[in-house]
């Protein structure tokens, strides 16, 4: 069935399958009966997919992955021999300070495996989850009952400034922190109040915010470029180092964890309890 639905095909499902068309034929014959639906019907020179086809090919494919993990839960994993391909999903900003280590622990430890970078979308987490689209969900403040949980890392803040700066490399104190043009990352898109306002607001200061952008990552370039500083968690801070001096918040640095989520049903699947394992040293050490 999964290869019929996926193909749409009669020829193309029994060459995937290594087996005789008309043995696929009969196959389909056999599944019609059962469910009581043609499931595929002829439009032109193709096949398409009635809508109870349609119905059952997600469910389909989730039992399907059920039985795969049955399988390879009683085998022994060695990621040097596997060529599985793993998918992560996480913000921009997770993704740039975990990639390039992540990218050299494949290449030694599973240089046959492939490993793509998703991209985060708060609403879909767990749908992506439950759906198979994702092993591992790296997030920050989600709470998801439903899912399986471990610490990633912990994250604080640090003020930028370009090479350079008109204001020196002293360390900032409240008043020349506040003096400075500042930009601000807002994910939402358009903000120019964040957390660091409200901090500032408790002492009875304030800042000036002129510039707003959606990403962490447009920060250190705009950062580079201008009189402007800006707050930026200490990992990118780090990867930037060449581009913009870091300095120490002249109070309190906020602070943020960044969480690995999976699905139950990888639980106990060797393969993915390398990945996660793999994933949370190395955002301890990063």
């Amino acid at each position: 069935m999964d290869a019929l639905l996926e193909h749409e095909s009669v020829t193309a499902a029994a060459q995937t399958l290594g087996v005789s068309q008309p043995a696929m034929s009969a196959q389909l014959a056999r599944l019609r009966s059962l469910f009581n639906d043609p499931l595929l019907t002829s439009s032109g020179r193709k096949l398409v997919p009635t809508i109870r086809a349609l119905e059952i090919k997600q469910p389909l494919r989730l039992l399907l992955a059920d039985l795969d993990l049955l399988v390879r839960e009683s085998v022994e994993f060695d990621p040097s021999k596997t060529d599985r391909t793993f998918s992560l999903l996480a913000t921009d900003y997770v993704h740039a300070v975990l990639s390039t280590a992540l990218l050299q622990a494949f290449v030694q430890e599973a240089p046959n495996a492939r490993l793509a970078f998703r991209a985060f979308e708060p609403l879909t987490v767990w749908q992506n989850l439950e759906q198979d689209d994702t092993d591992l969900a790296l997030v920050t403040g989600m709470n998801l009952p439903e899912a399986r949980q471990r610490p990633g890392f912990l994250e604080e803040f640090t003020v930028i400034q370009r090479k350079g700066h008109p204001r020196g490399m002293s360390p900032f104190s409240l008043d020349t922190f506040c003096a400075q043009e500042h930009l601000l990352v807002s994910p939402e898109g358009g903000g120019f109040v964040g957390a660091t306002d409200k901090t500032l607001a408790e002492t009875g200061r304030s800042r000036r915010v002129v510039f707003s952008v959606p990403s962490f990552l447009l920060a250190p370039t705009l950062v580079a470029g201008s009189d402007l500083v800006a707050l930026v968690p200490l990992r990118l801070a780090e990867l930037h180092k060449g581009l913009v001096d870091q300095f120490d918040l002249p109070f309190q640095s906020p602070s943020f964890a960044v969480d690995l989520l999976w699905h139950p049903r990888r639980q106990n699947d060797p393969a993915h309890i390398w990945l996660r394992s793999l994933v949370a040293r190395i955002a301890v050490a990063s």
